[in-house]
């Protein structure tokens, strides 16, 4: 017995030589886990144009004043508007002594009006096609100069584009000008007023529109910060400072401005250490002045090898080499523009022990993972944990004890019962199907009473408490059909879990109607996609007494397009939309290769939406302000299809991955 004792006395002592090995190793190979490397905190230079030609009259900043958000920093004149303010008064002083006209007048104004549209678009569009000739023959000869290196900077545009630009510019505005005479002699011959009235009122509300523009032609500081540069360009594309009587042309830059505060962190990862780290990845960020750590996360990744800045070499006669990461740090984070910082990313050691010492093998795991994906019987939606692996992404899957196959395209959220109601562009045989899903991603179908048919349901939109739309993409399927079921915009209620159908229309045949009646963007937007066949709505929202409708396709222009249908319940009830109804957004910014996918609207000129790759799982979730956009997720892998927001604020993100995996969300928090 004694020698048994001894024995396992040995053994224990074997053990816990073992044990103290493992932990060492583990702290070893955990220290060549952590990358350390170094850059700079930095902030993104914004550059301020405008929108039409203009002389400077005065310029109130110079380069590095500090200036507050709202800030006047220069006074513009504009020739072009004082010109028009003259020939409105002009105007105005003739209609004193105009007589009235007969219908017959009117329509012959109607018709003459149309071919001096005709006219003036023809012979805008003949500039714009000797100017784009006179480029392409320009890049031909610039291209054949084997022996002349050009120095391209990207950020400035040819003269000749500017030009373009600017003329596809006016021939959108002489649409515009030309379709509101058409609405007025239109309304002439159909109400009760005197063409005297009518074009009096209208000039002089376009008077006041703009003697008040012209009264405060300046250029304001859209946020807080430093002045970068008081520029414009030439036409060799040198910059040219700033000064009285300098004249601007439409989409110029003329200012640049930096945030106080850095908003990123560029960084330089060693040449043999730049394959540990991805987009996506958090890493930590120190600096000497500020000993709180950071968080942040990797957004960008450069694509070669460079040489790293003096400012990191310890020795300047020795260069080293690296990658250039780009790291997005919260705001309010106490670093100086500028400053060096030190960026670690890697595991936490204490972290490997626990794994280590307390984790399953992968074959328990894996045997214990069906308790994780068991269902709740009881068909309500209380949340469920997590699938193995989507915790720390944060993605939920969309679940059922049912046999459903959920490919989400849209979502709202329901405060009445703190779930969401989800639509789903395939459903089996085109049933109008809508899906209850709870925070933890359980789902249940609810069937819309009294409706037939409807397919590639897209998007769906709360217009009361009880009451909803849904609407089809209208897009020609893959056989090149655009069948009934496709063309639907429908209003339901949903009250206690049961759906039942209130009206439905041919969306796409009132949409072609429209087209067909109307003149104007809207309409040329909307003849454009007939004839394409390439019209295709995957957003929708109500706000106030209008619907939003956000197109993936046809882009306008290389513009995303959004529309506004202002009493949009007399759709349903006159079959029809008049022009006076439509008001477009466009997202000149829109990145390339993305399409919108759905839409929140804050306001008419604020909301956020999501866009998705074309070809692609990928996508980003952006907010649109002051007409511009700002990326405030980058989804990689994902293919973001609606937005959500419950009660509390808290931005949800629904994602369709395919036929073969279920649909899962993402709670983003309040943005």
């Amino acid at each position: 017995m004694h020698n048994n004792r001894i024995h396992g006395i040995g053994l224990l002592f074997v053990f816990i030589t073992l044990l103290i090995a493992a932990v060492i190793g583990i702290i070893i190979y955990s220290g060549q886990e952590t990358t350390n490397f170094q850059g700079f905190a930095e902030s993104n230079e914004t550059t301020i144009n405008t929108e039409i030609p203009v002389s400077i009259k005065k310029v109130l900043v110079m380069e590095g004043d500090t200036v507050s958000k709202g800030q006047k920093l220069a006074e513009f004149e504009s020739q072009d508007l004082a010109f028009r303010i003259a020939a409105i008064r002009t105007q105005l002083l003739q209609l004193e002594a105009k007589k009235g006209m007969s219908k017959a007048e009117i329509q012959s104004k109607i018709l003459q009006n149309k071919a001096a549209e005709r006219a003036v678009i023809s012979e805008l569009d003949s500039q714009i096609k000797t100017l784009e000739n006179q480029l392409k023959i320009n890049r031909e000869l610039s291209g054949g100069l084997k022996s002349v290196r050009i120095k391209h900077d990207d950020s400035a545009k040819n003269p000749i584009e500017i030009q373009i630009e600017a003329l596809k510019s006016a021939k959108e505005e002489r649409r515009k000008e030309f379709a509101e005479t058409n609405r007025m002699y239109k309304r002439m011959l159909s109400e009760d007023y005197t063409p005297e009235k009518i074009e009096t009122q209208k000039l002089t509300e376009e008077l006041e529109s703009l003697e008040k523009k012209n009264a405060d032609m300046a250029l304001y500081a859209p946020f807080s910060g430093i002045i970068g540069s008081v520029f414009n360009k030439n036409g060799n594309g040198e910059r040219v400072f700033l000064k009285g009587g300098e004249k601007v042309a439409a989409y110029s830059p003329v200012m640049s401005i930096i945030n106080n505060e850095p908003s990123f962190v560029k960084g330089y990862i060693p040449e043999s250490h730049f394959s540990a780290i991805k987009i996506g990845e958090t890493v930590t960020i120190t600096s000497t002045n500020n000993k709180t750590p950071i968080s942040g996360i990797v957004t960008g990744l450069g694509g070669r090898i460079i040489p790293l800045p003096s400012r990191l070499l310890k020795n300047q006669n020795l260069p080293l080499w690296g990658r250039e990461i780009v790291v997005k740090i919260p705001e309010n984070n106490g670093f100086i523009l500028g400053e060096k910082v030190n960026i670690a990313y890697g595991k936490n050691i204490w972290d490997n022990i626990a794994k280590l010492l307390f984790s399953y093998p992968n074959s328990e795991l894996s045997a214990k993972e069906p308790y994780k994906k068991k269902l709740n019987k009881s068909k309500d939606l209380t949340p469920v944990p997590l699938r193995s692996g989507e915790g720390d992404s944060g993605l939920v899957e969309i679940v059922s004890d049912e046999p459903l196959k959920i490919e989400a395209s849209g979502a709202v959220f329901v405060e009445e019962t703190g779930n969401f109601i989800v639509v789903s562009d395939e459903t089996e045989k085109k049933q109008p199907l809508l899906f209850e899903v709870g925070k933890g991603g359980l789902a249940k179908r609810i069937k819309i009473e009294n409706l037939d048919k409807i397919n590639d349901l897209e998007s769906i939109a709360k217009e009361s408490e009880s009451s909803y739309l849904v609407m089809s993409s209208m897009s020609y399927s893959k056989k090149g059909k655009l069948k009934a079921e496709r063309r639907i915009l429908a209003s339901f209620t949903l009250t206690q879990g049961k759906a039942e159908l209130k009206n439905s229309v041919d969306f796409y045949e009132i949409l072609k109607d429209f087209a067909e009646k109307s003149e104007g963007t809207a309409a040329d937007f909307l003849k454009k996609g007939i004839v394409e066949k390439s019209i295709d709505a995957e957003g929708m929202f109500v706000l106030e007494n209008s619907l939003f409708i956000a197109f993936k396709d046809p882009l306008f222009e290389e513009k995303g397009v959004i529309f506004e249908i202002s009493d949009y319940k007399k759709i349903f009830s006159e079959k029809k939309i008049s022009e006076n109804q439509i008001q477009m957004t466009f997202i000149k910014d829109l990145p390339k290769d993305l399409r919108i996918s759905d839409i929140y609207m804050i306001s008419k000129d604020a909301f956020f939406f999501t866009a998705s790759c074309s070809d692609e799982k990928c996508g980003g979730f952006f907010k649109f302000e002051n007409g511009k956009s700002s990326l405030i997720k980058n989804f990689p892998s994902l293919k973001p299809e609606g937005i959500a927001v419950d009660k509390n604020g808290n931005f949800f993100i629904f994602f369709d991955l395919g036929q073969k995996e279920n649909s899962k969300f993402m709670n983003l928090g309040r943005i």
